[in-house]
Parts: C-alpha cells; sequence; structure tokens
C-alpha cells in the first residue's frame, strides 16, 4: 500500500496495511539532526532569515519528511500579513530580536531557537484602522512561495506520498493581526467587527486555495492549523467559538470536502469542550492532542473513534527520557486505544523538541511501524 492509499484510507476510518507516520519538529531539533545526518539547511531566498523554514533541492529530498519517509507532505503554507515586507528591525541583541512585521504588530522573538514571540503591541486595534487596511488582504499568487512548494509538490507525487494543502484558519489568523486581547474583548463588544475580520479571511483563504489550484497544485487532504486553546481549555466560551469560528470554519471546511479533501485540523491546548463542534463544522481529524493539556488519546478514542480520527497523542515528555522501554510503553498503550477505530494516524502530541535524540526517534519509528500493523 503506498502512503497515499495508507492515509486515505486512514482518514476514511477504513483499516490500512498500517498506522501512518507524520511528525513536525522543533527548529532546534531539526538543525541537530540534519547536521548529524549530513545534510543541512538550505534556506530558499524567499524566506525572512528568521523565518526557520528550510527547503531541499529539487532533486535531493532531504526534508526530514522524506528521510524518515513519512507518509504526508504539506505544501502551499499561504502568506496571509497584510504586507509581504520584511520587517522592521527596531531592537537586536544577541538573543532576541524585536519587529514591527507586515501586519503593524510589533513582536520579539528569539534568534536562535523557536518558540512563541513576545507581544508587544498590536497596530490595528479599532475597526477604523482595520477599514483602512482591509483592503491590502487580497489573494494574489506571491502569497504561496511555488519556488520552494513546487519541487517538494514534484518529489511528493513521484514518491505517491499523500499531499496536504496547509494553511491556517481564521482565528490563527486574526490573532496575528489584532492580538488576542484585542480580538476575544472585541468578540463580546463589537461582534460586527469581528465577524466583518472573520468572513474577510475566510473569502481569501477559499480564493488561495483555487490560485494553487489554477497553478496545477493539486491536493489530497488539507491541513489546517489553528491554535485556539490553552493548557486547560479553549480561548473562548463554546458559545462563542460556535458564533464565531463555527460557521466561517464550516465555509473552509466544505471547499476542502467539495474537492474530496479530508480535513485535519491542528490546535495545541485542550479542545475537548469543542470537538464535538469542530465535527459539526467538518473536521474528519484533530492534531496533536496535546498530552499535558488532558487531550488523552486513550480517552477520546473511544469516545469519537467513530466520527473523528487521530493524529498525535505521543507524549514527547515520555520521549524526552530517551528510555527505550518508557518509549515502548507509550506507543503501546496510544496504537491499542486508537488502532480499532482505524483512523489514527502516528504523530508527536507536539513538535519533537530538541531534547529527543536522533537514535530514540528511529526507534520510536521502527517501533510505530512494527507495531502499527493490521496484517
Amino acid at each position: 500500500m503506498t502512503s497515499r492509499q495508507r492515509v486515505a484510507r486512514t482518514l476514511a476510518r477504513q483499516q490500512p496495511d498500517r498506522v501512518p507516520i507524520y511528525d513536525k519538529f522543533w527548529f532546534e531539533t531539526e538543525r541537530t539532526w540534519r547536521e548529524q545526518l549530513g545534510c543541512p539547511f538550505v534556506f530558499h531566498a524567499e524566506r525572512s532569515k528568521f523565518d526557520w523554514g528550510a527547503t531541499a533541492p529539487e532533486t535531493q529530498p532531504t526534508t526530514l519528511w522524506e528521510i524518515f519517509d513519512m507518509d504526508i507532505t504539506e505544501v502551499a503554507w499561504p502568506d496571509y500579513r497584510l504586507r509581504l515586507v520584511e520587517p522592521e528591525i527596531l531592537e537586536e541583541t544577541d538573543e532576541s530580536i524585536l519587529q514591527r512585521d507586515g501586519n503593524d504588530a510589533v513582536l520579539r522573538w528569539w534568534k536562535s531557537k523557536m518558540g512563541t514571540p513576545e507581544h508587544v503591541s498590536y497596530g490595528i486595534d479599532t475597526p477604523e484602522k482595520w477599514a483602512r487596511v482591509k483592503p491590502l488582504l487580497t489573494a494574489t499568487r506571491e502569497r504561496i512561495r511555488f519556488g520552494e512548494f513546487w519541487p517538494l509538490y514534484r518529489r511528493a507525487r513521484q514518491a505517491d506520498r499523500y499531499i496536504c494543502f496547509c494553511t491556517v484558519e481564521p482565528f490563527e489568523m486574526i490573532k496575528d493581526v489584532l492580538g488576542h486581547e484585542i480580538m476575544l474583548k472585541a468578540m463580546i463588544r463589537q461582534p460586527e467587527w469581528i465577524h466583518d475580520i472573520f468572513n474577510t479571511y475566510t473569502n481569501v483563504e477559499i480564493r488561495m486555495l483555487e490560485i494553487a489550484e489554477a497553478e496545477g497544485m493539486t491536493c489530497d487532504g488539507a491541513f489546517v492549523y489553528g491554535d485556539m486553546a490553552y493548557n486547560t481549555g479553549p480561548f473562548m466560551s463554546p458559545r462563542h467559538f460556535r458564533e464565531f469560528l463555527v460557521p466561517y470554519h464550516r465555509r473552509m471546511f466544505d471547499e476542502f470536502h467539495k474537492r474530496d479533501m479530508p480535513v485535519i485540523f491542528h490546535s495545541d491546548g485542550d479542545i475537548r469542550s469543542v470537538i464535538g463542534d469542530l465535527i459539526d463544522a467538518g473536521v474528519d481529524a484533530i492534531n496533536p492532542l496535546e498530552a499535558k493539556a488532558n487531550m488523552d488519546l486513550c480517552k477520546l478514542a473511544p469516545q469519537y473513534g467513530d466520527r473523528l480520527g487521530f493524529v498525535g497523542g505521543i507524549d514527547v515528555r515520555v520521549l524526552m527520557t530517551n528510555d527505550p522501554e518508557q518509549i515502548r510503553a507509550e506507543i503501546r498503550a496510544k496504537l491499542a486505544a486508537a488502532m480499532p477505530y482505524h483512523g489514527y494516524i502516528y504523530h508527536s502530541d507536539h513538535s519533537i523538541p530538541p531534547g529527543v535524540t536522533l537514535e530514540s526517534y528511529r526507534l520510536l519509528l521502527d517501533e510505530i511501524r512494527e507495531l502499527g500493523r493490521y496484517e
């Protein structure tokens, strides 16, 4: 069974030959492992020097997805900034850099490691300011780094991997423009304004899918990112989730489903209270099931496994022990819980952190391929 067939069957909750494999990695992890593997980063000219995305030459398959023979590849990643410009550097130290980005947001980033930036200020904080910049948010070809993603797409098609159109949902996009505090308060005090922003970003997102397709970049599924929860619950009440997110999610996900593209939805944190709403909106599988946020795959699979797929749930805290027996026990427990529903894809419960050794990770993949067989 090819990777493409394996993932397609799993997202349809039909038995594949084995559990598909996919993962994401912290930059520091990938940098270290690439050095050990003899294939260092190749940074693409279209990216900022503080954007850790790396690419591979067309004739040299060096993404970690390819090195580890994973079943999924992500392409597209449209850029939804209001202005597609290099950030303005406001302050720089040996450890961090303060930047004003294309959304007029001032953020402080680590220079040598990944992490959530410090949210210093947001320039778009009123409906009037939004009205002035709204015309900037148009769907254009320049929002997709085709020069980077076409080689990856072609290699994935040649290897018959499952290709996901990768994007972010409106909450994640608007967070980058307004920040969480302004957005969440406005949901209560200025709902018409927030609905207008959600509607605008949803329209542009759908149009970007059409632009990718017009270029010939047709995909098998969608991987949609939107971190919307703390480790104790969503950023908003279930009522506000249903009012401000579900209608726009449904519009987005309907576009994917019209194209027979299942939707994998990513959110860190505890999203248990809105899983039913995500299913209603059209989500086919959720990711990454963060164990330390009470997203326990062993409990969620029996509760939702007949309606929902799961991509993740392997506790990175266990992986960081680098203890083979603890890692094997974690894998056995999670596979036993999820495999009976035929909708499980291996993924860590968060991107693989730098404390995990390459040897431990190879052990993990070997165990998944061995214990995750249905036949």
